[in-house]
Protein backbone atom coordinates (compact mmCIF):
# COMPACT_ATOMS: atom_id res chain seq x y z
CA UNK A 1 0.00 0.00 0.00
CA UNK A 2 1.39 3.70 -0.72
CA UNK A 3 1.70 6.16 1.82
CA UNK A 4 2.36 10.02 1.26
CA UNK A 5 1.50 12.95 3.25
CA UNK A 6 0.74 16.71 2.66
CA UNK A 7 1.05 19.85 4.52
CA UNK A 8 -1.63 22.50 4.34
CA UNK A 9 -0.28 23.63 1.20
CA UNK A 10 -0.45 20.65 -0.32
CA UNK A 11 3.19 19.84 -0.75
CA UNK A 12 4.68 16.42 0.11
CA UNK A 13 5.86 16.00 3.59
CA UNK A 14 6.60 12.57 3.18
CA UNK A 15 5.78 9.12 0.68
CA UNK A 16 7.16 5.83 1.32
CA UNK A 17 8.90 3.46 -1.12
CA UNK A 18 5.97 1.97 -2.63
CA UNK A 19 4.08 5.26 -3.26
CA UNK A 20 7.78 5.96 -5.49
CA UNK A 21 7.16 3.30 -7.61
CA UNK A 22 3.46 3.08 -8.20
CA UNK A 23 3.93 6.74 -9.24
CA UNK A 24 6.95 5.69 -11.56
CA UNK A 25 9.39 7.68 -9.71
CA UNK A 26 13.04 6.69 -8.29
CA UNK A 27 13.67 8.76 -5.41
CA UNK A 28 11.77 10.13 -2.44
CA UNK A 29 13.14 13.59 -3.30
CA UNK A 30 11.14 13.75 -6.26
CA UNK A 31 8.43 14.42 -4.69
CA UNK A 32 9.22 16.07 -1.31
CA UNK A 33 8.28 19.49 -1.13
CA UNK A 34 5.91 19.05 -4.46
CA UNK A 35 2.46 19.81 -4.56
CA UNK A 36 0.95 16.16 -4.72
CA UNK A 37 -2.49 17.67 -6.32
CA UNK A 38 -0.50 18.91 -9.31
CA UNK A 39 1.90 15.99 -9.37
CA UNK A 40 -0.13 13.11 -9.58
CA UNK A 41 -4.06 14.27 -9.09
CA UNK A 42 -4.39 16.93 -11.36
CA UNK A 43 -6.52 16.00 -14.63
CA UNK A 44 -9.40 13.79 -14.54
CA UNK A 45 -9.74 10.33 -16.59
CA UNK A 46 -11.36 11.82 -19.52
CA UNK A 47 -8.61 14.41 -19.89
CA UNK A 48 -10.09 17.33 -18.60
CA UNK A 49 -8.24 19.48 -15.62
CA UNK A 50 -9.05 18.59 -12.01
CA UNK A 51 -9.19 21.99 -10.28
CA UNK A 52 -7.62 22.09 -6.96
CA UNK A 53 -10.80 23.44 -4.96
CA UNK A 54 -12.41 20.18 -6.59
CA UNK A 55 -9.90 17.86 -5.34
CA UNK A 56 -11.68 15.87 -2.54
CA UNK A 57 -8.68 15.12 -0.45
CA UNK A 58 -8.28 18.57 0.22
CA UNK A 59 -12.08 19.10 0.65
CA UNK A 60 -12.25 16.41 3.12
CA UNK A 61 -9.06 17.10 5.19
CA UNK A 62 -10.14 21.17 5.30
CA UNK A 63 -13.27 20.11 6.76
CA UNK A 64 -11.40 17.72 9.42
CA UNK A 65 -13.39 15.19 7.62
CA UNK A 66 -11.97 11.49 5.93
CA UNK A 67 -12.44 10.28 2.44
CA UNK A 68 -12.80 7.36 0.39
CA UNK A 69 -12.82 7.32 -3.31
CA UNK A 70 -12.66 5.01 -6.17
CA UNK A 71 -13.38 6.15 -9.00
CA UNK A 72 -10.49 8.72 -9.94
CA UNK A 73 -7.07 8.26 -11.44
CA UNK A 74 -3.72 9.28 -10.46
CA UNK A 75 -0.97 10.34 -12.76
CA UNK A 76 2.83 8.57 -13.22
CA UNK A 77 6.22 10.40 -13.86
CA UNK A 78 5.71 9.21 -17.36
CA UNK A 79 2.20 11.44 -18.09
CA UNK A 80 0.44 7.73 -18.13
CA UNK A 81 -2.67 7.66 -15.49
CA UNK A 82 -4.15 4.36 -13.30
CA UNK A 83 -7.31 3.87 -11.67
CA UNK A 84 -6.77 4.56 -7.97
CA UNK A 85 -8.28 3.80 -4.99
CA UNK A 86 -7.44 6.24 -2.01
CA UNK A 87 -8.05 6.94 1.56
CA UNK A 88 -7.50 10.32 2.65
CA UNK A 89 -7.29 10.93 6.17
CA UNK A 90 -6.68 15.03 8.11
CA UNK A 91 -3.49 14.83 9.95
CA UNK A 92 -3.95 16.58 13.85
CA UNK A 93 -1.33 17.70 16.33
CA UNK A 94 -2.59 19.81 19.40
CA UNK A 95 -5.90 19.33 18.37
CA UNK A 96 -5.00 21.47 15.01
CA UNK A 97 -5.23 20.30 11.07
CA UNK A 98 -1.28 20.49 10.09
CA UNK A 99 -2.32 18.09 6.84
CA UNK A 100 -3.27 14.66 5.59
CA UNK A 101 -2.37 11.53 5.32
CA UNK A 102 -3.32 8.99 2.08
CA UNK A 103 -3.15 6.07 1.54
CA UNK A 104 -3.67 4.69 -2.11
CA UNK A 105 -3.26 1.45 -4.51
CA UNK A 106 -3.52 0.87 -7.78
CA UNK A 107 -6.98 -0.67 -9.11
CA UNK A 108 -5.90 -0.87 -12.87
CA UNK A 109 -6.55 -4.89 -13.02
CA UNK A 110 -9.74 -5.02 -10.66
CA UNK A 111 -11.36 -2.23 -13.22
CA UNK A 112 -10.40 -4.34 -15.86
CA UNK A 113 -11.69 -7.44 -14.37
CA UNK A 114 -14.66 -5.57 -13.71
CA UNK A 115 -15.41 -4.30 -16.88
CA UNK A 116 -15.20 -7.87 -18.10
CA UNK A 117 -18.07 -8.95 -15.89
CA UNK A 118 -19.77 -5.97 -16.82
CA UNK A 119 -19.52 -6.47 -20.52
CA UNK A 120 -20.74 -10.65 -20.08
CA UNK A 121 -22.80 -9.89 -18.09
CA UNK A 122 -24.88 -6.52 -20.90
CA UNK A 123 -23.49 -8.47 -24.05
CA UNK A 124 -24.15 -11.53 -25.99
CA UNK A 125 -20.61 -13.35 -26.13
CA UNK A 126 -21.35 -14.87 -29.26
CA UNK A 127 -22.37 -12.05 -31.11
CA UNK A 128 -21.57 -8.94 -29.15
CA UNK A 129 -25.06 -7.43 -29.09
CA UNK A 130 -26.83 -6.38 -26.12
CA UNK A 131 -28.87 -9.47 -24.33
CA UNK A 132 -32.03 -9.27 -23.06
CA UNK A 133 -30.78 -8.48 -19.55
CA UNK A 134 -29.10 -5.26 -20.82
CA UNK A 135 -31.66 -4.47 -23.23
CA UNK A 136 -35.12 -4.83 -20.70
CA UNK A 137 -32.69 -2.49 -18.31
CA UNK A 138 -31.35 0.54 -21.06
CA UNK A 139 -34.56 0.44 -23.11
CA UNK A 140 -35.72 3.32 -20.70
CA UNK A 141 -32.73 5.39 -21.91
CA UNK A 142 -34.21 5.15 -25.77
CA UNK A 143 -37.82 5.18 -24.96
CA UNK A 144 -37.34 9.00 -24.34
CA UNK A 145 -39.18 11.63 -26.48
CA UNK A 146 -36.13 12.95 -28.29
CA UNK A 147 -36.24 9.55 -30.14
CA UNK A 148 -39.76 9.80 -31.14
CA UNK A 149 -40.38 8.04 -33.90
CA UNK A 150 -39.23 5.41 -32.66
CA UNK A 151 -39.32 2.23 -34.66
CA UNK A 152 -38.76 -1.21 -33.45
CA UNK A 153 -37.89 -4.09 -35.49
CA UNK A 154 -38.48 -8.19 -34.40
CA UNK A 155 -36.33 -10.50 -36.58
CA UNK A 156 -36.11 -13.99 -36.13
CA UNK A 157 -33.57 -16.73 -37.88
CA UNK A 158 -35.22 -19.15 -40.15
CA UNK A 159 -33.53 -22.51 -40.15
CA UNK A 160 -31.44 -22.87 -36.78
CA UNK A 161 -33.18 -25.49 -35.64
CA UNK A 162 -32.66 -27.55 -38.92
CA UNK A 163 -28.96 -26.17 -39.44
CA UNK A 164 -28.68 -27.50 -35.65
CA UNK A 165 -29.94 -30.50 -36.57
CA UNK A 166 -27.66 -31.34 -39.67
CA UNK A 167 -24.74 -30.11 -39.07
CA UNK A 168 -24.62 -29.42 -35.38
CA UNK A 169 -24.35 -26.49 -33.18
CA UNK A 170 -21.43 -24.97 -33.79
CA UNK A 171 -22.30 -24.27 -37.56
CA UNK A 172 -26.05 -23.10 -35.53
CA UNK A 173 -23.37 -20.76 -33.69
CA UNK A 174 -22.25 -19.25 -37.27
CA UNK A 175 -25.69 -18.45 -38.57
CA UNK A 176 -26.76 -16.63 -35.37
CA UNK A 177 -23.20 -14.84 -35.87
CA UNK A 178 -23.63 -14.15 -39.39
CA UNK A 179 -27.10 -13.04 -38.93
CA UNK A 180 -25.83 -10.43 -36.73
CA UNK A 181 -23.36 -9.20 -39.02
CA UNK A 182 -25.71 -8.78 -41.54
CA UNK A 183 -28.14 -6.83 -39.20
CA UNK A 184 -25.54 -4.54 -37.71
CA UNK A 185 -23.83 -3.53 -41.05
CA UNK A 186 -27.60 -2.24 -42.10
CA UNK A 187 -28.47 -0.49 -38.52
CA UNK A 188 -26.75 3.06 -38.31
CA UNK A 189 -24.79 3.46 -35.11
CA UNK A 190 -27.27 4.68 -32.07
CA UNK A 191 -29.53 2.06 -33.58
CA UNK A 192 -30.15 -0.66 -30.66
CA UNK A 193 -29.71 -4.29 -31.75
CA UNK A 194 -29.92 -6.68 -28.84
CA UNK A 195 -30.00 -10.74 -29.18
CA UNK A 196 -33.20 -11.56 -26.95
CA UNK A 197 -33.60 -15.40 -28.16
CA UNK A 198 -32.16 -18.06 -29.23
CA UNK A 199 -32.55 -17.02 -32.64
CA UNK A 200 -34.52 -13.88 -31.72
CA UNK A 201 -33.50 -10.33 -32.26
CA UNK A 202 -34.99 -6.56 -31.65
CA UNK A 203 -33.43 -3.79 -33.02
CA UNK A 204 -34.83 0.27 -31.83
CA UNK A 205 -34.53 2.62 -34.57
CA UNK A 206 -35.00 6.42 -32.78
CA UNK A 207 -36.34 9.06 -34.52
CA UNK A 208 -37.27 6.45 -37.60
CA UNK A 209 -40.88 7.04 -39.20
CA UNK A 210 -42.78 3.46 -40.29
CA UNK A 211 -41.64 4.45 -43.67
CA UNK A 212 -38.20 4.92 -43.37
CA UNK A 213 -37.97 1.56 -40.98
CA UNK A 214 -40.18 -0.29 -44.08
CA UNK A 215 -36.68 0.88 -45.71
CA UNK A 216 -34.43 -0.69 -43.48
CA UNK A 217 -36.27 -3.97 -43.36
CA UNK A 218 -35.95 -4.22 -47.24
CA UNK A 219 -32.53 -3.78 -46.57
CA UNK A 220 -32.23 -6.46 -44.16
CA UNK A 221 -33.89 -8.84 -46.25
CA UNK A 222 -31.72 -7.73 -49.42
CA UNK A 223 -28.32 -8.39 -47.28
CA UNK A 224 -29.95 -11.86 -46.49
CA UNK A 225 -30.87 -12.68 -50.05
CA UNK A 226 -27.37 -13.85 -51.20
CA UNK A 227 -26.09 -14.88 -47.70
CA UNK A 228 -25.17 -18.05 -47.48
CA UNK A 229 -23.53 -20.05 -44.80
CA UNK A 230 -22.03 -23.64 -45.95
CA UNK A 231 -25.00 -25.08 -47.04
CA UNK A 232 -27.62 -23.14 -45.77
CA UNK A 233 -28.99 -20.12 -47.46
CA UNK A 234 -29.78 -17.49 -44.60
CA UNK A 235 -32.98 -16.19 -44.15
CA UNK A 236 -35.10 -13.90 -41.81
CA UNK A 237 -38.67 -13.04 -41.03
CA UNK A 238 -39.50 -9.62 -39.96
CA UNK A 239 -41.96 -7.39 -38.35
CA UNK A 240 -41.77 -3.82 -37.21
CA UNK A 241 -44.07 -1.35 -35.53
CA UNK A 242 -43.87 2.55 -34.69
CA UNK A 243 -44.16 4.74 -31.33
CA UNK A 244 -44.96 7.72 -32.53
CA UNK A 245 -46.13 9.25 -28.96
CA UNK A 246 -45.45 9.28 -25.93
CA UNK A 247 -48.68 8.05 -24.90
CA UNK A 248 -47.91 4.98 -26.78
CA UNK A 249 -46.80 1.77 -24.79
CA UNK A 250 -43.54 0.28 -26.09
CA UNK A 251 -44.24 -2.77 -24.56
CA UNK A 252 -47.72 -2.45 -27.00
CA UNK A 253 -45.34 -1.48 -29.97
CA UNK A 254 -42.71 -4.13 -29.69
CA UNK A 255 -45.88 -6.85 -28.98
CA UNK A 256 -47.49 -5.28 -32.50
CA UNK A 257 -43.81 -5.98 -34.25
CA UNK A 258 -43.31 -9.30 -32.76
CA UNK A 259 -46.59 -10.44 -33.91
CA UNK A 260 -46.05 -9.20 -37.57
CA UNK A 261 -42.69 -10.89 -37.79
CA UNK A 262 -44.64 -14.53 -36.56
CA UNK A 263 -46.98 -13.75 -39.49
CA UNK A 264 -44.39 -13.04 -41.77
CA UNK A 265 -43.19 -16.30 -40.61
CA UNK A 266 -46.22 -18.17 -40.97
CA UNK A 267 -47.00 -16.95 -44.10
CA UNK A 268 -43.69 -18.07 -45.27
CA UNK A 269 -43.01 -21.28 -43.62
CA UNK A 270 -43.42 -23.62 -46.80
CA UNK A 271 -41.20 -21.36 -49.31
CA UNK A 272 -38.49 -20.31 -46.45
CA UNK A 273 -38.40 -24.28 -45.68
CA UNK A 274 -38.25 -25.61 -49.58
CA UNK A 275 -35.27 -23.10 -50.37
CA UNK A 276 -33.55 -24.19 -47.24
CA UNK A 277 -33.85 -27.83 -48.20
CA UNK A 278 -33.11 -26.76 -51.85
CA UNK A 279 -30.27 -25.60 -51.14
CA UNK A 280 -28.96 -28.18 -49.60
CA UNK A 281 -29.23 -31.17 -52.19
CA UNK A 282 -27.80 -28.56 -54.66
CA UNK A 283 -25.10 -28.00 -52.86
CA UNK A 284 -24.45 -31.57 -52.40
CA UNK A 285 -24.69 -32.14 -56.43
CA UNK A 286 -22.19 -29.11 -57.18
CA UNK A 287 -19.79 -31.33 -54.57
CA UNK A 288 -20.75 -34.79 -56.16
CA UNK A 289 -21.94 -34.55 -59.02
CA UNK A 290 -22.79 -38.38 -59.41
CA UNK A 291 -25.41 -37.85 -56.58
CA UNK A 292 -27.39 -35.61 -58.90
CA UNK A 293 -28.16 -38.80 -61.42
CA UNK A 294 -28.87 -40.81 -58.41
CA UNK A 295 -31.01 -38.46 -56.84
CA UNK A 296 -33.10 -38.23 -60.30
CA UNK A 297 -33.17 -41.74 -60.87
CA UNK A 298 -34.53 -42.77 -57.36
CA UNK A 299 -37.29 -40.33 -58.07
CA UNK A 300 -38.06 -41.31 -61.28
CA UNK A 301 -38.44 -45.05 -59.48
CA UNK A 302 -40.23 -43.73 -56.63
CA UNK A 303 -42.80 -42.25 -58.99
CA UNK A 304 -42.96 -45.54 -60.98
CA UNK A 305 -44.24 -47.59 -57.68
CA UNK A 306 -46.84 -44.40 -57.18
CA UNK A 307 -48.74 -44.61 -60.67
CA UNK A 308 -47.90 -48.70 -60.53
CA UNK A 309 -49.79 -48.88 -57.21
CA UNK A 310 -52.91 -46.02 -58.13
CA UNK A 311 -51.72 -42.90 -55.96
CA UNK A 312 -53.06 -39.84 -56.73
CA UNK A 313 -51.09 -37.25 -58.24
CA UNK A 314 -50.49 -35.47 -54.86
CA UNK A 315 -49.13 -38.45 -53.22
CA UNK A 316 -46.46 -38.98 -56.42
CA UNK A 317 -45.48 -35.97 -55.76
CA UNK A 318 -44.66 -36.36 -51.95
CA UNK A 319 -42.67 -39.22 -53.12
CA UNK A 320 -40.75 -38.13 -56.19
CA UNK A 321 -39.66 -35.29 -53.87
CA UNK A 322 -38.88 -37.64 -50.97
CA UNK A 323 -37.00 -39.89 -53.63
CA UNK A 324 -34.92 -36.87 -55.07
CA UNK A 325 -34.21 -35.55 -51.50
CA UNK A 326 -33.07 -39.12 -49.85
CA UNK A 327 -29.76 -38.53 -49.69
CA UNK A 328 -29.50 -35.20 -48.44
CA UNK A 329 -27.84 -36.34 -45.09
CA UNK A 330 -24.82 -37.02 -47.40
CA UNK A 331 -24.21 -32.96 -47.07
CA UNK A 332 -22.60 -33.58 -43.83
CA UNK A 333 -20.00 -36.21 -45.56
Amino acid sequence: EAIYGIDLDGNCTFCNRSCIEMLGYNKQSELLGKNMHWQIHHTRRDGTPLPIHDCRIFKAFIKGEGSHVEDEVFWRADGTSFDAEYFSYPQIKNGEIIGAVITFMDISERRQKEAKIHYLSCYDTLTGDQNRRCFEENRNKIDIPDNLPLSVLFADINGLKMTNDIFGHSAGDELIRKSSEILRQVCRQNDVVARVGGDEFIILLPNTTGENAEKILTRIKSGFADAYFQAIKCSISLGLDTKRSQDQSLDEVMANAENAMYKDKTMNRKSINKDIIDTIIETLHEKHPGEKLHSITVSKFCSDVGTALHLPKTEINKLKRAGYLHDIGKIVL
